[in-house]
């Protein structure tokens, strides 16, 4: 947005360069990103009054002029036809850059010196509109306003003295896209109150109800709707100060009527548009949905088809007006309007970002209408145009307003905690500063709560033009900035001694320092997802309500689909031995069984998806190559598990046709369930044409946080020989090797012990339905060597455990 200085000034005077004003507010959170002074290309060009003119003693067509220029009168040699005494003239004086040089093809600008024409001096030049760049005139000397300041700048005459800033607002701060905006800022950097123009208008003794009608039938959509009707303007040329501060603006001047409501607009920032009012059939306004889809033609001139649910500005009998974008070519303010109504309306952003998107119009309206307007200041800004619309154009103003406001949005209360402030921006305020800092910025503090918990917080009246701010943690943002950044001290704490434990926000950075060691790539899918995507995993999911594209319908239920796509778009290219891994959130909906964390009808769950894809083993001549599986999976999680200091983890098969895998295993730690791992249902993945197996392991890290080990103990090596035993148990097939593992373990007591599977066996050697499993045992004792005995106690207790509950007998 581009804000004037000359205009700011209107507000609050700042008292300081440009630049050391950029800087201010950048500081504050609003970029200056450039300064344009467009006056200083007119810099040693001045208003000079011809007082005398004689004939060139050496050339018949240049004339000789004496030439006041304030305080000094110059000689200049001058070659327009059109030079005579008593005209107010540009003059540029020695050392100026003339913008355009007529005799040069190319227009290129040069320097004025004092130079000798035909033998007679010239200690400046006279200049014509196209050489300062303002016109195509070459013929003859640029006239100037006979009541022009003799040895005023030129600059300064023509408007142009002075500084105009583009600043970057970024999309939550829409109450900062107007001057007066800018000026609340400018107000708090400086300590001192800015001063708004009050609104000064004429009204008539005819009442305007009886003049026009509104009537909101979607009040959704437009919650407040405000109009004045003016009868008799004149439509004139607006005056040059409205015209040169709407050209610095970048907007281009129309009328008197167009340009106060654009004027308006970049004042106080809520848009403002003018109907004819003798082209809205029986003098009502109805705002509405279009209904049934059609052509609209835009005051650009641009037939467009609109969506059904597009909200309109409609009379009787027709559309008017595109709500909150654009205007209508068949009631726009044409040569001939005479009469007026103007509309002053606020229009709920999302509405006005999706028929914006679709008809892909964005404008100086819309842009503000989709970041969040103020539907509080529709009046001031209906009456401030209306003044000055009467004091440009005329007209007689109707007594009154309409303003249809149905529900009113008031302001939102928000606490903050005195304590929470200093906590997170590391000060030491007290509460009677942050109420002051909160004050520039007209973030008030109710009075009321007058206990000790009350003299440890406020509680705040955000008003509706900061829509942007909703909690506590808002609040603090603005204590910061206000505070300003660069006070805040940055402190480095610095201390000794062994690390006792995990911080369990610490553990997600070494869990991705191992994932990218271990060769794993990260991918960030999309947190939105078409609703059947969404539907695979659940019927649990959440809509999205007012949805970009179908493509980000829904909240998405699981990572595996967006995993699966990035997956797919990699195999098409070539890319098919894929490790992947993301950390993200899934949303459901909650259902009896289950509430949501911070909604109790949402439920957010943050996971992390390890994909895999390809070949188990790095290529190599000498490594024989193998489809990775189920094993290799749960071997990279037993990895990752000790690397974070998780223990006492199960793997448990499970069998589950409602899931996006098949043939896998959930994990518990510590009896709690913490994810899964298995392969991706054929006839999931082909539909992100993934043709290559996929294998997944899913971990909850709320779970895993919770169980993280916060504390490191130190454990010496044995002293003592460790034993080992191999055993090998023939089972019906149907029993699986981990509830085989967990019943060895059942039979060891007072020794520490490894299990461990090498071979699995289904043949001809043992009985049909029958599996071998054999098992590697390491015992150990920390305070004495195990003796021969001792071990065949623990081997008698192991195998009549699992002969008692598995029916298994010892092969031989």
């Amino acid at each position: 947005m581009r804000v004037s200085l000359n205009w700011l000034n209107d507000y609050i005077a700042p008292r300081r360069t440009p630049e050391e004003l950029a800087h201010e507010l950048t500081m504050v959170g609003l970029e200056v990103e450039s300064i344009d002074k467009p006056g200083e290309r007119y810099a040693g060009f001045v208003v000079g009054s011809v007082a005398l003119v004689s004939k060139h003693p050496n050339a018949d067509k240049l004339s000789v002029c004496r030439v006041d220029v304030g305080g000094e009168t110059l000689q200049i040699v001058c070659g327009a036809p059109n030079v005579a005494p008593g005209q107010k003239v540009a003059v540029g004086l020695q050392g100026a850059v003339v913008p355009k040089n007529q005799h040069d093809p190319a227009g290129k600008p040069f320097t004025l010196s004092q130079v000798k024409v035909r033998g007679e001096d010239s200690y400046g030049m006279i200049c014509s509109a196209y050489e300062l760049g303002l016109g195509d005139d070459r013929q003859g000397i640029m006239l100037l306003d006979p009541g022009a300041k003799v040895g005023m700048a030129l600059a300064a005459y023509l408007g142009l003295d002075d500084s105009v800033m583009e600043v970057g607002i970024t999309p939550n701060r829409p109450d900062a896209m107007s001057h007066i905006g800018v000026a609340r800022e400018v107000s708090a950097i400086v300590s001192r109150a800015m001063k708004l123009p009050k609104p000064v208008l004429r009204e008539s003794s005819r009442p305007v109800k009886k003049a026009l009608a509104v009537r909101i039938q979607d009040p959704s959509d437009c919650p407040r709707y405000s109009a004045r009707v003016i009868l008799g303007v004149r439509l004139e040329s607006s005056p040059t100060w409205l015209k040169d501060r709407l050209t610095a603006m970048g907007v281009r001047p129309i009328n008197a009527v167009v340009d106060v409501t654009n004027y308006v607009l970049m004042e106080i920032g809520h848009p403002l548009h003018a109907f004819d009012y003798d082209k809205i059939s029986g003098h009502e306004i109805v705002v509405r949905r279009l209904g049934t889809p059609g052509p609209f033609t835009t005051l650009d001139g641009k037939e467009r088809v609109l969506r059904p649910d597009a909200l309109m500005i409609c009379d009787g009998m027709k559309p008017l007006a595109v709500a909150g974008v654009m205007g209508g070519m068949n009631s726009e303010i044409s040569d001939t309007t005479r009469n007026i109504v103007i509309e002053s309306a606020y229009f709920h952003p999302q509405g006005i970002r999706r028929t914006s998107k679709h008809l892909s119009l964005s404008t100086d309206a819309s842009q503000r209408f989709e970041r969040g307007a103020d539907p509080n200041i529709t009046l001031w800004a209906l009456d401030r145009a209306a003044g000055l619309i009467q004091e440009l154009a005329g007209g007689e103003i109707l007594k009154g307003v309409i303003d249809v406001y149905p529900r009113k949005v008031k302001p939102k209360k928000v606490t903050l905690r005195i304590k929470k402030v200093n906590e997170i921006l590391g000060l030491s305020l007290d509460r009677k500063a942050v109420s002051a800092l909160l004050r520039k910025i007209d973030l008030n503090s109710i009075a009321g709560d007058s206990t000790a918990r009350g003299k440890e917080s406020l509680q705040i009246s955000v008003p509706t033009f900061r829509p942007d701010i909703e909690r506590e943690i808002d609040l603090i943002e603005e204590v910061a900035r206000l505070y300003g950044y660069n006070n805040i001290e940055t402190t480095v704490k610095s201390f000794s001694g062994a690390q006792r434990g995990i911080r369990s926000g610490r553990s997600l950075d070494l869990v991705r320092k191992w994932l990218l060691g271990s060769g794993y790539n990260e991918v960030v899918a999309n947190s939105m997802a078409e609703t059947s995507v969404a539907n695979l995993a659940t019927d649990r999911f959440v809509k999205i309500a007012n949805p970009i594209s179908k493509e980000m319908g829904a909240l998405r239920t699981s990572l595996i689909p967006g995993m699966l796509a990035i997956m797919g778009s990699n195999i098409a290219r070539g890319n098919k031995d894929l490790r992947l891994y993301e950390f993200g959130r899934s949303y459901l909906l909650a259902d009896e069984r289950s509430k949501g964390e911070y909604l109790p009808e949402f439920i957010e769950r943050e996971e992390l998806l390890l994909a895999f894809s390809g070949a188990a083993l790095p290529h190599a001549w000498d490594v024989k190559q193998r489809e990775i599986d189920l094993f290799d999976v749960r071997g990279e999680l037993e990895t990752l598990f000790q690397k974070i200091f998780l223990d006492k983890i199960q793997f448990i098969p499970y069998s589950n046709g409602n899931t996006l895998t098949q043939a896998g295993l959930t994990i518990e730690i510590q009896g709690e369930s913490a994810g899964l791992l298995g392969v991706v249902r054929k006839e999931i993945r082909e539909e992100f044409d993934v043709s290559n197996d996929v294998l997944v392991a899913l971990l909850d890290l709320n779970v895993i946080r919770k169980h993280l080990s916060e504390e490191r103990r130190y454990v010496p090596l044995a002293r003592f020989p460790s034993v080992h035993r191999d055993v090998a148990f023939v089972v019906d097939q149907s029993h699986a090797v981990g509830s085989i593992e967990a019943c060895i373990r059942d039979g060891v007591r007072n020794l520490e012990l490894t299990v461990a599977l090498f071979d699995v066996y289904i043949g001809d050697q043992i009985p049909a339905g029958k599996k071998s499993c054999a098992f590697a045992l390491e015992f150990l004792s920390r305070d004495h060597t195990l003796t021969q005995s001792e071990i065949d106690q623990v081997m008698q207790s192991v195998i009549g455990n699992v002969s008692k509950v598995f029916q298994a007998s010892i092969r031989a």
